[in-house]
């Protein structure tokens, strides 16, 4: 920040102020998770990486088993915007290799979604500026309409890891010279940026059943663009009216019904004052009480390509607690704005949803807008309420936990005893219930069986303790629930009759763990990422680049005899390209590419094991032979079969060696100088 703050408006290349919402931990991801290299995860957006950790969450807070959705007709809408990690990566042009495609593409941002929980349905990101995720979210429930998909994820993300756009956006004159967003308030002079991620999953609500949890229902949507304004950053109040007008329409909703609308929140005088003429203008300003008015900017900063989407959960939460929750950085309200004679009212307080006549949901809308000329809107309503069917706690619970790792299922269980022991109202039969059949099951698994809330908490605790039993159980429990605990651990599946009680319903637990680790391309240091393009570079050897795209020296190979030998060899080389300890590869059963290796990196091993062991290999040698036992059957064999041709090959030169040392020996002197000139005479040379 020193090298890039001034606080003058029009300073080229830098950055008028030194405030953010920013996020910890961009450079660390999981690669147990992602079941990908490290050495792909270091080339790989942080946003894709976000995003990807988010959807994982949106699917379990969601109550969704990844089996469940594998293979089905799940599409993908996400919101990106700005490619601040390929601009860095570009800096070099010899550290871009296949995975920086991979890694950088904006598609990728919603194809490796669906790549890595196998979805069929489209996978399409958006890229309309600030109101990027709100068309995502209106193009997945175009796709739910239309019955194109079953399930859709939806959502956005928006990271700040180089200068380059930050700089962009000072020197176009966005940034508050007091670093506040204060959307709505008279001292609004522009927004600071923050960064976020989020990741929704939305179904038909034909499709709920009993047992799910809605946080709101989507009554309709829309999008469209200004058109020719005075100029393209300016906004429009007509067509934002026009758009929140079809989002009503479509969802068969009167717009004076909203009791509340989340601003998209630019903290410009101008353009607050347009999206409240908008809404007036569209909900009509006879109407017997005023919309509220609040903004997620003002807390967040200004999320960009996330921004819609932020307000979206904001919204859905707010619908979800029957809560409005205060605007800040509101100290006198825009003189821009007629609040009376549009019908409007800033939510500066947190307080109850206000109550409308019999019949009459709490419905809401979210308002985007973007630098480009783009609007959207969104139409909420409140979720129907679940009707309590008044169920007695069973006697007894089993309470079923699993992980990636040993390490992540030790967290796992401090989360959940930490999570019971602060919510001692919820129901225990829906806990156990969602975390036995509405949560992935994992390779690591764990179960407590207890009479109470005390019990589980106690047994929770113990097990995170290195060395104890995966299963506990308090004395006294039935046991069916026991061994139904034991199945579970051992990897099985069980019925709802070993859950002790019929049914259930779906409620937020905490979500997995991830285990996270730094990973990025160590060149690219904080230096290096603020060096203008017009400063000459760091000598060649300060810069930490070599090691992540060498692709290892195979020449000191020992010798190897036999299948035990080949496969501890290839255990070495796969390691050595996944960037992983050789003895945390647990490749028992499992193929290279469920172990994170890709087409890359399948020919990078390829060439390593070409080059180590002097073979020539085929390309599709290791999509063939994807594991390590029969890999290793192969290329012992190979190898046995080229010792076979050279020792093949010395034999015949040592027999035509053999025949020539007798011809010489059967000829005279005479017969010998003769046989020497003329072949002297062939060559043209002279023999003095």
């Amino acid at each position: 920040m020193e090298s890039l703050f001034d606080s003058s408006p029009d300073q080229p290349g830098k950055i008028r102020n030194r405030r953010a919402g920013l996020i910890d931990g961009v450079d660390q991801a999981d690669p147990t998770a992602f079941r990908l290299s490290k050495r792909e995860l270091r080339q790989m957006d942080p946003q894709h990486r976000l995003l990807f950790e988010c959807a994982w969450h949106a699917l379990e807070d969601a109550g969704i088993p990844f089996d469940a959705v594998r293979g089905s007709r799940t599409g993908v809408f996400m919101g990106v915007n700005f490619s601040d990690f390929q601009r860095m990566l570009t800096k070099d042009w010899s550290a871009l290799d296949g995975y920086a495609v991979l890694g950088t593409t904006a598609s990728f941002a919603a194809n490796r979604l669906s790549y890595a929980f196998d979805l069929r349905g489209p996978s399409t990101v958006s890229s309309v500026g600030c109101a990027s995720s709100t068309v995502a979210l209106h193009e997945a429930c175009r796709a739910l309409m239309l019955g194109e998909v079953e399930l859709a994820l939806a959502g956005g993300v928006e990271l700040m890891l180089s200068p380059d756009s930050s700089i962009m956006l000072s020197q176009a004159g966005v940034f508050s010279e007091q670093g506040q967003c204060r959307t709505l308030d008279a001292k609004a002079d522009g927004y600071v940026r923050g960064e976020g991620a989020g990741v929704v999953v939305l179904k038909r609500l034909s499709k709920v059943d009993a047992s799910d949890r809605v946080y709101a229902v989507i009554r309709g949507s829309a999008v469209n663009h200004n058109g020719r304004n005075e100029w393209i950053m300016a906004p429009s109040a007509g067509a934002q009216a026009e758009v929140i007008r079809s989002a009503c329409e479509h969802g068969g909703v009167d717009p004076a019904s909203l009791d509340y609308i989340e601003l998209h929140g630019s903290s410009f005088l101008k353009g607050d004052a347009a999206e409240a003429d908008a809404i007036g203008e569209a909900l009509g300003t006879q109407r017997p009480f005023p919309c509220r008015l609040g903004a997620i900017s003002n807390n967040l900063g200004y999320q960009g390509a996330a921004a819609g989407i932020a307000q979206f959960i904001k919204v859905c939460l707010s619908l979800h607690h029957r809560v409005l929750p205060p605007t800040i950085h509101v100290d006198a309200p825009n003189p821009l704005i007629d609040f009376d004679a549009l019908g409007l009212r800033i939510q500066s307080e947190r307080e109850p949803w206000p109550s409308r006549a019999a019949g009459v949901p709490p419905r809401a809308g979210i308002v985007s807008t973007s630098l480009g000329g783009a609007n959207g809107f969104v139409v909420l309503e409140a979720a129907p309420q679940a009707v309590d069917a008044g169920r007695a706690e069973a006697s007894g619970h089993l309470l079923v936990l699993s992980a990636l790792t040993p390490e992540g299922l030790r967290q796992r269980a401090l989360q959940l005893r930490d999570f019971l022991a602060a919510t001692p109202e919820s129901s225990l039969e829906d806990i156990c219930f969602t975390a036995a059949f509405k949560r992935q099951h994992h390779r690591h698994r764990a179960a407590v069986v207890a009479e109470d809330l005390a019990g589980l908490v106690e047994r929770l605790g113990l097990l995170a303790r290195p060395g104890e039993s995966s299963v506990l159980a308090q004395a006294g429990q039935p046991e069916q629930r026991v061994e139904a605990a034991r199945a579970f651990v051992a990897g099985g599946a069980f019925d709802h009759d070993a859950m002790g009680a019929r049914g259930g319903r779906c409620v937020s637990l905490p979500v997995h763990p991830f285990q996270r680790q730094r990973l990025w391309p160590e060149w690219l240091s904080p230096e290096e990422v603020c060096r203008s393009p017009t400063e000459a570079r760091a000598d060649a050897s300060t810069v930490l680049q070599a090691a992540a795209r060498v692709a290892g020296d195979a020449r000191e190979v020992p010798a190897i005899q036999g299948e035990f030998q080949m496969r501890a060899f290839l255990r070495g080389q796969l390691a050595q390209v996944l960037e992983v300890e050789p003895t945390t590869l647990d490749a028992e059963g499992r193929t290279f590419f469920e172990l994170g290796l890709n087409s890359i990196g399948a020919t990078q091993l390829k060439e390593r094991l070409a080059r180590a062991l002097e073979l020539t290999l085929s390309t599709t040698l290791l999509f063939e032979l994807p594991r390590l036992e029969p890999l290793a059957k192969r290329l012992v064999a190979l190898q046995e079969a080229k010792g076979a041709r050279k020792r093949e090959a010395v034999s015949v030169s040592e027999q035509e060696d053999t025949g020539l040392v007798e011809r010489i020996a059967g000829l005279s002197e005479d017969e010998a100088r003769e046989q020497i000139a003329r072949t002297l005479a062939q060559l043209n040379l002279e023999v003095a």
